[in-house]
């Protein structure tokens, strides 16, 4: 009879000094980025939300965004650790190694500690092409999926025998979490639902008692997307819970060729890891080979409901891959050497040994924030179009729910919202800002010129330029200006005076 699908090998010592390897080269990977307070937008913005949490600030009520709440959450309880970037930065480093010690025990039910261990090493590498080098919300819920699925698969002799174990019900619990993180986790969570649902209708069990069990894990599941919707109704804001969390995202179309380009070079990234998941589908047995591929599919269905298909929108494929792959990778000879080739393809044209990066990123913050800080006569800070962690850096209040700046910018944003993105810009402006942080040329692509030109004309009416800054983050090199001054009306005949900070660092 061929081995059922949770037979496993006991881990013995495996599960310590696996882990210390695999958290060493999640440390060696990202050390680079330690530090660095732009590494990207997304994750730059959820800190920021985090942070501002801390001082009363409500997501979706005073920071509108439409990622769900757990992830805020997260963020938050990082903060109250460390506000410095490299707080977050560092747990995403303890997520991540965490992650890949799951997928190595995932990978031990059914191969050698060898493949299971270069499987963890898979997922650590290609989580950098993969911009998973910093706090991307997958970086953060796959392992609460990956943990699921490895409890799920513990408990699945138990539900053939007819019996729930208690990893099941925390499987679904930890895939209920995962979905509070990242709604896109929902296609994984419903497969191992399924799974397990279908584990239990063919065993013994009287279908009537199995069936109060699904029921009971569909409970568990949902609960925690169902208290915190349950917060925002009992708080007066489920109007504004339910736009940011449903009716946003109909209103954003997607650009068909843009995304179609973006989905292309996903795959050709993905395809080393790709071609050695393919090669170790033929020595799994069925049942096993089943349960990956329809793992993956579900993770697939995830990426491919917000068909946008960014590169950090396929981090969560690399779970079921680097899983699916361990089998070939567990061979004697051909494994390790094959993962030297895999990791040049991933790592080659990556910024994993520019040390220098994140100095010169936190150059440029120094001198944007001393810029508003000098010229700060108490009057409101706009950021309209650039890094929106300006606030926090300089303990400014929002001017605007709408913080991400490619919800003020972004012509595929306009009036996704409860709030009219042209109304919006209006009222901030109306408050006479005395600061306005923006680019000479929009960075958003298309770009809402209706916002952008009534923005350009008030400060080139009332403001002075007294910094221009190149600001890198790990995939672009932007200019920020910084006009300040917009309260002090120049005399008629006075020209005013260029930046005061202009520098390329």
């Amino acid at each position: 009879m061929p081995p059922s699908l949770a037979d496993h090998r006991p881990a013995g010592t495996f599960g310590a000094w696996s882990f210390a390897i695999l958290l060493l080269a999640a440390l060696a990977l990202r050390a680079s980025t330690f530090g660095d307070p732009n590494l990207g937008g997304d994750e730059t913005f959820y800190q920021t939300v985090g942070i501002a949490m801390h001082h009363g600030a409500v997501p979706y009520v005073d920071v509108w965004d439409r990622k769900p709440w757990g992830l805020f959450f997260l963020y938050y309880l990082i903060a109250g650790i460390s506000a410095a970037p490299i707080g977050y930065q560092l747990a995403a480093t303890a997520f991540a190694a965490a992650t890949a010690w799951t997928i190595a025990r995932i990978a031990m039910l059914w191969t050698n500690r060898r493949g299971a261990l270069l499987a963890g090493l898979a997922y650590l590498i290609f989580l950098i092409p993969f911009q998973g080098y910093g706090g991307q919300s997958p970086v953060f819920y796959n392992l609460f999926i990956a943990i699921a699925v490895l409890l799920a698969l513990k408990a699945t002799p138990d539900l053939r025998r007819g019996h729930a174990p208690w990893h099941s019900h925390a499987a679904m619990l930890l895939a209920g979490i995962a979905i509070t993180v990242k709604t896109t986790a929902v296609f994984e969570a419903a497969f191992l639902g399924l799974w397990c649902a279908a584990m239990l209708l063919r065993s013994p069990l009287p279908e009537a008692r199995a069936c109060r069990t699904i029921a009971a894990w569909a409970l568990i599941g949902t609960a925690p997307a169902l208290a915190i919707a349950a917060g925002y109704a009992l708080a007066g804001h489920w109007p504004i819970y339910w736009n940011a969390m449903v009716t946003s995202n109909f209103t954003k179309s997607p650009q068909w060729l843009s995304s179609a380009i973006r989905l292309t070079i996903m795959f050709t990234r993905m395809a080393p890891l790709l071609v050695a998941a393919v090669l170790a589908l033929p020595d799994l047995p069925d049942e096993r080979r089943r349960f990956v591929l329809l793992w993956l599919l579900a993770a697939f269905a995830g990426v491919a409901s917000v068909p946008h298909f960014f590169l950090h929108y396929g981090l969560p494929l690399l779970v079921p891959m680097s899983v699916a792959g361990a089998t070939f990778l567990g061979r004697k000879w051909i494994g390790p050497l094959a993962l030297l080739p895999l990791a040049w393809l991933a790592l080659h044209d990556s910024q994993v040994l520019d040390f220098d990066h994140a100095r010169r990123s936190r150059a440029a913050f120094d001198m944007l924030t001393r810029a508003i800080r000098e010229h700060d006569d108490g009057g409101p800070l706009f950021v309209f179009d650039g890094p929106h962690q300006l606030y926090t850096m300089t303990g400014k209040p929002f001017a605007t729910p709408l913080v991400f700046t490619a919800h003020l910018g972004h012509l595929m944003e306009k009036d996704v919202s409860h709030l009219s993105t042209l109304g919006e810009v209006k009222r901030v402006l109306s408050t006479r800002p005395s600061t306005i942080i923006a680019a000479p040329r929009p960075r958003q692509g298309p770009p809402n010129l209706e916002a952008d030109s009534l923005v350009r004309a008030y400060y080139h009416a009332h403001c002075r330029l007294v910094a221009r800054v190149s600001t890198p983050d790990w995939l672009n090199e932007n200019v920020i200006d910084v006009w300040a001054d917009c309260r002090k009306e120049p005399s008629p005949k006075a020209p005013q005076a260029g930046p005061t900070g202009t520098n390329r660092i």
